[in-house]
């Protein structure tokens, strides 16, 4: 009898403890995973206020097609938007990302504060396009700007990881070429 009650206890106290976690990292409950995919010239545009002063802020936007990551269908266009670009170190880039999600139900903006290093060695994408350089962001903090349609009135984290080739950007209307992964958990 007091073993079963030893048992009962602990399986109470691990199920409690695990469902705990669950809870604290379930991920928003609503999870996309976005590819975006593509190679577009640059046009400048103006994103959401960065900086706090109420004013809409300029940018470097580029539109490529958006990808389901689980089925590899295009879903949709995504136009991702690079503004604050500053020297970050070992020859990289740090800069905001505004990221526009254009699916069939509805509009998602999100934002990221980006991290863009060079590749250490030769890299391609799946398809074999080569890359030059590594993005990523990430962070705990809701990301979302605004959506409309089924993603209206919703927060959410978002995390990055991706591949551009910046080889022949200029910042003169010159494409990238992209491959990221956005993994974006809506509340």
């Amino acid at each position: 009898m007091k073993l079963r009650s030893v048992v009962a206890i602990t399986l109470a106290t691990i199920l409690g403890a695990s469902s705990s976690f669950a809870d604290n990292h379930k991920g928003g409950g609503n999870r996309w995973v976005l590819n975006l995919v593509g190679s577009d010239d640059m046009y400048v545009a103006m994103v959401p206020d960065i900086d706090g002063d109420g004013y809409e802020d300029e940018a470097f936007c580029f539109d490529v097609d958006l990808i389901n990551a689980k089925n590899r269908q295009v879903v949709g266009t995504a136009t991702d938007c690079l503004s604050n670009i500053e020297s970050g170190s070992e020859g990289g880039l740090q800069l905001v990302g505004t990221t526009y999600f254009n699916l069939p139900k509805g509009s998602l903006v999100t934002r990221g504060v980006t991290s863009v290093q060079p590749v250490n060695r030769p890299t391609v994408t799946p398809d074999g396009v080569p890359i030059s350089h590594i993005t990523g962001a990430s962070s705990d903090e809701n990301a979302v700007l605004w959506g409309t349609g089924r993603f209206e009135g919703l927060q959410g984290t978002s995390r990055l990881s991706g591949m551009v080739d910046l080889t022949n950007f200029d910042g003169e209307g010159t494409p990238i070429v992209f491959d990221c992964l956005f993994v974006v958990d809506l509340e």
